[in-house]
């Protein structure tokens, strides 16, 4: 039997609650670029979100020890309504 380390990988993720696409790059595991799009026209997204969006990625890094939820992907969203919320005030 041998074992699989994944080194690189890109997620796009529907989060109905939310109502977005998450776009979700890692490396060895780690969280490394972040970017999202409110609503639901997945080809809009593909053609213009698969990249990260820097800030909102450093700012995740900055505050996700602060984050609460079951999963890393909650804690994401909630960094994504914070930095929304931060931006438009």
């Amino acid at each position: 039997m041998s074992e699989y380390k994944i080194i690189e990988s890109k997620e796009i993720v529907w989060c109905q609650y939310d109502d977005r696409y998450v776009y979700i790059e890692r490396e060895d595991n780690e969280v490394t670029g972040i970017n999202f799009m409110q609503g639901d026209e997945l080809d809009y997204f593909k053609d213009h979100y698969l990249e990260p969006y820097k800030e909102l990625t450093k700012f995740y890094h900055a505050t996700r020890m602060y984050l609460i939820g079951p999963n890393e992907l909650d804690r994401i969203n909630q960094a994504i309504w914070a930095y929304v919320s931060y931006r438009n005030d």
